[in-house]
């Protein structure tokens, strides 16, 4: 249930809704490939307007990123005041195993088939028996290519028409995601998919805190121990729920190097049988704007983070993107010290 609104976050909110409709109106008389631009350029003034509609809407109040209270705040402020461009190199399901090389990793990525800057490259006739087709700039883009279920020409104009047009940033304004340039990619799957099982390790500042999967969650620190039972949609389980010892210490040494640059990550892993697969590494889980359950949750989540931190954690981040090959320089989070950061960009 959310929270009755402020005064002031109802006029915000309902400000960025009302151009919202009108832009969405007026983008029918554009192309569909142009629309989702269109609408977010005509529905947002500025960018912390942008960020901080996302979490008002929860939380019935204008989020304060100048002096953030709490753990969506604090996180979802990165956005504006830390540019990072280590957080876009991790988002992208390719330039992450550029990542991941940097390190003696225990747990490794799917092997990378193929990669295209043009979906148009793709040869649908090259395609191995059993592969992952994936863009790789957001969430939940991909399609399959197996036995007795092929990817069809049609099947995949569809799967494009659906999904390369879309610009993942601008959904919740994760401002991240708008420095990965758009690509296809092609990757080993992983089959039977009804038998993998997804487990994640959330980490803050290199440290990782809580494993979870589609039902179960454990705490790996005794204080964090409230949080397995966050939303009420995890049981609690001990840690060997999620493999070996073995396999446990893989995954966790895994995030620890991957997590040690970033602010704030959760590591995805994919376990089929006794393979253990690196799936993904996601920087703004839920986007941070979704609140938690309690304030308790959100103080004990909010003490892991050192903000004074941050700016190593960039100055890190940089030296990675230099040393990587990447441009260091972002496109977002410019606004540190700018007042509207606690008026949401009013």
């Amino acid at each position: 249930m959310k929270p009755q609104m402020t005064e002031a976050c109802r006029d915000l909110v309902e400000g960025v809704q009302h151009r919202m409709k009108r832009a969405k109106r007026q983008a029918l008389l554009h192309p569909r490939a142009d629309r989702q631009r269109f609408i977010y350029d005509n529905t947002f003034r500025n960018e912390i307007e942008a960020v901080a509609y996302f979490l008002a809407e929860n939380i019935g109040r204008i989020p304060d990123f100048n002096t953030p209270e709490t753990y969506p705040e604090l996180m979802r402020g990165q956005f504006l005041t830390h540019p990072n461009p280590l957080m876009s190199i991790a988002a992208d399901k390719i330039a992450m195993r550029d990542y991941c090389d940097l390190f003696d990793l225990p747990i490794r990525p799917p092997n990378l088939i193929a990669t295209f800057d043009s979906p148009d490259e793709l040869d649908l006739r090259d395609l191995p028996e059993t592969c992952m087709i994936k863009i790789n700039d957001g969430c939940k883009m991909h399609i399959l290519h197996g036995p007795g279920m092929p990817v069809t020409p049609f099947a995949y104009r569809l799967f494009l028409y659906k999904y390369w047009n879309i610009d993942h940033w601008r959904r919740h304004a994760e401002l991240h995601y708008r420095d990965i340039p758009k690509r296809i990619l092609v990757e080993e799957a992983l089959l039977p998919m009804k038998m993998l099982r997804e487990p994640s390790v959330f980490c803050a500042m290199g440290d990782p805190y809580v494993i979870i999967d589609s039902k179960h969650r454990t705490a790996l620190k005794e204080h964090l121990k409230p949080l397995e039972f966050a939303r009420g949609r995890w049981q609690s389980a001990p840690l060997s729920h999620f493999g070996t010892k073995a396999e446990t210490d893989a995954m966790l040494q895994t995030a620890r190097l991957l997590s040690q640059h970033l602010a704030h990550c959760r590591i995805d892993f994919m376990r089929l049988g006794d393979r253990l697969c690196l799936c993904e590494i996601t920087i703004s889980p839920s986007g941070y704007y979704v609140p938690l359950d309690s304030q308790e949750q959100s103080t004990l989540r909010t003490d892991l983070i050192d903000s004074d931190r941050f700016p190593d954690i960039v100055d890190a981040g940089r030296k990675i993107a230099a040393t990587l090959g990447r441009s260091p320089d972002t496109s977002f989070g410019h606004f540190a010290g700018d007042p509207r950061l606690s008026t949401g960009g009013q």
